[in-house]
């Protein structure tokens, strides 16, 4: 009897509500390049600079909800369709997929989803400009982000706007925004 009521139990378990939280500024890393980089973000990425919503994030982790009867680790299995999501939850600092970023003038990006702020370090400045997800987007897939940041000081683009908001990021890792990760860093993950 009491493996039966254990089975049944398991039935009538909940589905996951995970709440999030608040979302930190996430990562874009850039690779820096001495010359002209003519990079643009594939429009198959887009994805990975979009934030889950709380019903997707929900959505994504009770997949296998319906078939918790039969299988057990049906929250751990609904877990790591979540991680391979391309689009970024509370919980990440940086895409799920490095985008492969290139800049002579830009050295790292951020951006924040909150207050719709993305942030570009350059020659060891942060700079902040107002942009929608899709304006950053189109920031990205420009073909040369330093052409396009030149558009854009010049009042000739439609990606990003400059904005009196002045912001450094904030990461939830410990990164530190005003100094540029060294190549060891980078190597060992930090």
């Amino acid at each position: 009897m009491g493996i039966l009521s254990r089975i049944f139990s398991r039935g009538d378990e909940p589905m996951v509500d995970d709440q999030m939280g608040k979302f930190s500024d996430l990562r874009i890393p850039v690779s820096h390049t001495d010359g002209p980089a003519f990079w643009g973000m594939s429009p198959a990425d887009r994805d990975y600079l979009t934030a889950q919503t709380q019903e997707e994030h929900n959505r994504l982790l009770n997949t296998f909800y319906p078939d918790r009867k039969s299988i057990r680790n049906w929250k751990e299995l609904g877990e790591k369709v979540e991680q391979r999501d391309p689009r970024y939850s509370d919980k990440d600092t940086t895409t799920r997929k490095n985008l492969g970023a290139k800049s002579s003038v830009i050295r790292d990006m951020a951006y924040d989803k909150e207050h719709n702020l993305a942030m570009l370090n350059m020659n060891g400045k942060w700079y902040t400009y107002a942009a929608t997800p899709e304006q950053f987007q189109r920031f990205l897939m420009s073909g040369s982000l330093g052409r396009e940041m030149n558009n854009i000081k010049n009042n000739r683009s439609t990606s990003m706007m400059k904005t009196s908001a002045r912001k450094t990021p904030e990461f939830k890792t410990g990164y530190q925004a005003s100094v540029p990760m060294s190549r060891i860093a980078k190597l060992f993950g930090f």
